[in-house]
């Protein structure tokens, strides 16, 4: 597939996510304190150039454009986004057409040099509460005797990109894509969007909110993201719903950084597949 195209649809569903109210995240309805929508779009041209230079390897192509973003716009605005994307749009440059099995030959045949790139980008963005964690496959420490795919192991215990890498991105591809695929058949793209976003919320606890404040105030969110999405009626507007529980999220600052992460990478996968029709 043509580089020009991917980078295109990679762009476009990085900024269609921002234009989409996503309780506790950043969106062009409610925004977080201290971050630019424009930054956002920008992280999203910066790391689509290299994401897309079929010249890179995938661990080059993932430091690369975290280091870039992180040095021009002085923050984490899509660390997730790249590390979740990058494997996706590399199988999609090679001509793919089994998107699991090429997506889980990739993963599985990841080389040493290739995996230490990324957790030097993990390393050199410091994604917020990453140094809370101080059990077995910190990066952090000066001597580690673990290799890529064993560290991705133990955090795909509590961390749900990890565990995208562990388990062939199972929770995007069995949960989230069907999930997208039928409400776009019921309601507008839009809403679609709100809807999966809150299912992520509500299927588990979200990795930047564990982090950052542990794993009782994640799940508290978890919980309230499976009584709110019972409110939610696909053929109605759900804005107030939604708006009361983003100032809430908002207010403790608790923001699901990982379930925004995921939805971007959804939304990845089906503009390819709707474009390409390329099966699971």
């Amino acid at each position: 597939m043509s580089p020009e195209i991917l980078k295109k649809i990679y762009f476009d569903s990085c900024c269609k996510e921002l234009k989409v109210l996503k309780p506790g995240n950043h969106s062009s309805f409610s925004k977080i304190i201290g971050m630019s929508e424009g930054k956002f779009r920008h992280a999203a041209k910066i790391s689509s150039e290299f994401l897309t230079d079929a010249k890179l390897s995938l661990g080059k192509a993932i430091f690369l454009s975290a280091k870039r973003c992180k040095t021009e716009l002085n923050s984490n605005y899509n660390l997730g986004i790249i590390i979740l994307c990058a494997p996706l749009l590399r199988i999609f440059m090679k001509g793919s057409r089994n998107l699991r099995k090429d997506l889980s030959r990739l993963l599985k045949e990841i080389p040493e040099k290739d995996g230490q790139l990324i957790l030097d980008s993990i390393q050199f963005v410091k994604p917020a509460g990453i140094k809370n964690y101080k059990g077995e496959g910190n990066i952090f420490l000066k001597k580690i005797n673990l290799n890529f795919l064993e560290i991705m192991k133990i955090g795909s215990k509590w961390d749900r990109i990890s565990r995208c890498y562990i388990e062939d991105y199972r929770e995007i591809l069995d949960f989230g894509l069907p999930l997208l695929y039928s409400l776009k058949k019921k309601t507008s793209y839009t809403k679609a969007i709100e809807i999966l976003y809150l299912n992520y919320l509500a299927n588990s606890e979200d990795s930047h909110l564990e982090r950052k404040f542990g794993v009782e105030k994640a799940r508290i969110v978890m919980r309230k993201s499976r009584v709110l999405k019972t409110k939610i009626k696909v053929f109605k507007k759900n804005q107030k719903l939604l708006m009361n529980f983003d100032n809430y999220l908002k207010k403790f600052h608790y923001n699901p950084g990982t379930c925004a992460d995921l939805t971007v990478t959804t939304l990845l996968i089906d503009k390819i597949r709707d474009i390409f029709k390329i099966p699971l």
